[in-house]
């Protein structure tokens, strides 16, 4: 656990004794959606590699040329300089200290350079502007004594190491995706372009620089690591400054406001002026008022901050990685924590971030068909681990096979989506085929069962992944349920609204009644002496275990104890069907919702990054105030405390910030929908006495008002 973050209004401090602190570098991670950088210095007086961290939405390139996994490339960088001080390498004199504007996005470093007798104070800035999204602005500024030569430019050394998907594997392979084809000077800076081997994908980055007190740049072709421009000064108390921005643009770029570049006469205050106005704008929509606790306030504007910083609103060609834009794990791949857990906050507060995201898994239904029929199924089968391309990367055969209610969590955020933005061109143009053909899939996916009129969903796995392969699991079939129904409503529509797409997809009544008979013949195991619902057909067989005696602390068990014994136990990894009963409320009474967290509640080891926050989401549901306010604050502060210890070598956990988003909305101001319409049912925690947010819902603006137990919501004219 770390607590070196401090939170200060819309502020976060840390101070580090070294250059490289991969915690830090999470946690300070910025971007605008389409691109963004981890939080390091872009001083590097030694080559790494592998732990600067620039990352474009949607760039990947495959491993080798005889695979087709694919990674998520860490790009070329221009965040990055070097310096001679008296003509040596200076040394930092520790702290490095790290400052995050939460209003702008504009990161701060300062630190002290040593080298004999001379000696440098240096301020790095940069920021992603939300209004320029192609830009990346950096200022240095150095004060000081002493001979400087300063060396700017682009690195041409980053490198992936990819990790695999089981966790206790080390790997020490490293590839570089990127190869250098071109640089050249130009008007006040220089261009570079570069090609991923295998995607053919191009970069170019175009950099242009702006000095005070320094000599005007030079450019220099080659500078061992990448290129660059140098340039000079004497420091003393008169700051030396260097102003940059760079503009990357891609081969695979959509989004129109990229075609933006930097003004002429551009400054950096300029520049940060015009960012601030785009985020002031982009909070209007977005931001939470929480009032009682200060920390707690800035804690979830930082998660705010990251759920914007992390997704490309314009493009419907990427989703979002289960980290973001803040790492490479999982080789950048989307899961069904996109779809659950993130796609709710853009729902509300981003329509054309929603519209994305939704179009990103229409567009990709040719590939869930393919991967439907290499599984031998019908229909659409979305696959469990998805990369830019729609394709499936999971190296685990029986993850990547028997996690199938990925197929339902995609058809529940789609039929969300359509429901609570009443998007209808989404619908005729691809939503309601993917509803069908996932329902398609379910049908040769089940069993007859022996009883008369039932069906069974056998070797499969819900979100517990400790649960080893089982059948019946209650929230996939739940969720398959839902699925179906979404599917016959869809067709219903089409078949009264667009009948030539109804026959085009050869549609009838046979088929619709088939899918009602499945949804009819799937079974929820209950328990036939308490008549509680089960996790899966075989979870109440296993070994009972005391969960405090396979882990200690909140570092996952999995570090510990082997998976084996893990499997065998009646333990449970993550919310399953406290998750379920989140999803779909309306369809448990409140006593089965309790009873489930009686039962389920004290077995669970909370090793997913996903499970506080859905802990803290049902208790805040169901009126348990004083579990929600303790896992919510597991949840809130995961990230920014290292709570499970795995933020620094993994990067930010996207999904838990979008659950941390839905318990203070869905959960403490009880927003939910009815009859066309928002209400609201709060229950606020102890010390938080008031909540203020705006949302969409349906083409229309509204805004929720809570202090204590009453809450309104008003449409915003």
């Amino acid at each position: 656990m770390r607590t070196d973050v401090k939170r200060l209004g819309w502020i976060l401090l840390a101070e580090g004794k070294a250059f490289s602190d991969p915690f830090l570098e999470s946690v300070f991670f910025t971007g605008n959606g389409r691109m963004g950088a981890r939080g390091y210095p872009a001083y590097r007086p030694i080559r790494r590699p592998l732990d600067a961290g620039l990352f474009l939405a949607g760039f990947y390139d495959r491993i080798s040329d005889d695979t087709k996994l694919t990674d998520f490339v860490n790009l070329p960088t221009p965040i990055w300089y070097q310096i001679q001080l008296n003509g040596r390498v200076p040394s930092l004199a520790p702290p490095m200290r790290r400052e995050l504007d939460l209003r702008t996005g504009l990161l701060t470093f300062s630190y002290r350079l040593e080298s004999m007798d001379a000696w440098l104070e240096v301020q790095e800035q940069r920021f992603f502007s939300l209004a320029r999204p192609s830009l990346l602005f950096q200022r240095l500024e150095f004060r000081g004594s002493g001979q400087l030569e300063v060396l700017a430019g682009i690195d041409h050394q980053s490198c992936n190491s990819p990790i695999p998907d089981d966790q206790v594997k080390e790997n020490t392979q490293v590839i570089q995706m990127t190869r250098f084809c071109s640089g050249m000077e130009c008007a006040a800076g220089f261009t570079a372009r570069y090609e991923t081997r295998y995607t053919n994908l191009s970069l170019d980055q175009a950099l242009f620089l702006r000095t005070a007190g320094l000599s005007q740049p030079t450019f220099v072709p080659d500078t061992g690591d990448g290129i660059g421009a140098r340039c000079s000064g004497t420091a003393s108390d008169t700051p030396a400054v260097l102003e940059s921005v760079c503009r990357l643009t891609t081969s695979r770029d959509v989004d129109p406001l990229l075609h933006l570049g930097a003004e002429p006469g551009w400054t950096f205050a300029e520049a940060l002026a015009e960012n601030r106005a785009a985020w002031d704008r982009k909070r209007a929509d977005c931001d939470i008022a929480m009032e009682g606790d200060p920390d707690i306030q800035t804690a979830l504007r930082y998660v705010i901050y990251q759920l914007v910083a992390n997704c490309s609103p314009r493009d419907p060609t990427v989703s979002i990685g289960a980290r973001g834009l803040t790492h490479t794990r999982y080789k950048g791949c989307c899961f069904w924590d996109t779809d659950l857990f993130l796609t709710p906050f853009y729902d509300l507060t981003d329509p054309q971030a929603a519209r994305s995201l939704a179009g990103f898994r229409v567009r990709t239904l040719p590939q869930a068909r393919e991967h439907a029929e290499r599984m031998n199924g019908s229909g659409a089968r979305y696959p469990w681990m998805v990369s830019f391309d729609g394709s499936e990367q999971c190296e685990s055969w029986d993850i990547g096979c028997s996690e199938v209610h990925v197929t339902a969590d995609v058809a529940y955020a789609l039929g969300q989506y359509l429901d609570w933005s009443g998007d209808d061109d989404l619908f005729f143009q691809g939503g309601a085929q993917a509803l069908v053909e996932t329902a398609r899939f379910w049908v040769s996916r089940y069993s007859p069962a022996p009883e008369p009129g039932k069906a069974n969903l056998l070797f499969c796995k819900g979100p517990d992944e400790y649960c080893g392969i089982t059948s019946n699991n209650l929230f996939t079939n739940a969720m398959v349920q839902h699925n179906l129904s979404l599917a016959c409503s869809a067709a219903e529509r089409l078949k009264r609204e667009a009948p030539e797409q109804y026959a085009a997809m050869g549609l009838s009544k046979e088929e619709l009644a088939g899918w009602k008979s499945l949804r009819n013949a799937i079974q929820l195991p209950r328990d036939p002496d308490t008549g509680h619902y089960r996790q899966d057909d075989t979870f109440h067989l296993l070994e009972a275990v005391d969960p405090a005696q396979l882990k200690s602390g909140d570092e996952a068990s999995y570090h510990q104890v082997c998976f084996d014994r893990l499997q065998r136990y009646k333990v449970i990894k993550q919310a399953d069907a406290l998750l379920l009963m989140t999803r779909l409320p309306e369809q448990f009474t409140r006593e089965e919702k309790l009873a489930a967290w009686e039962d389920f509640e004290p077995l669970c080891l909370h090793d997913s990054t996903l499970s506080f926050a859905s802990h803290a989401l049902f208790a805040a549901r169901n009126g348990l105030m004083g579990q929600a306010g303790a896992y919510f604050r597991k949840a809130l502060y995961l990230d920014l405390e290292d709570i499970m210890g795995n933020t620094g070598k993994e990067g930010l956990h996207l999904a838990c910030l979008g659950e941390v988003w839905q318990t203070v909305v869905f959960g403490f101001a009880g927003l939910h929908f009815a009859d066309g319409a928002p209400r609201l049912a709060p229950h606020l925690p102890e010390g938080c006495t008031g909540l203020n947010f705006q949302f969409f819902y349906r083409g229309k603006k509204y805004k929720a008002n809570i202090s204590g137990s009453c809450g309104t919501v008003l449409r915003v004219k």
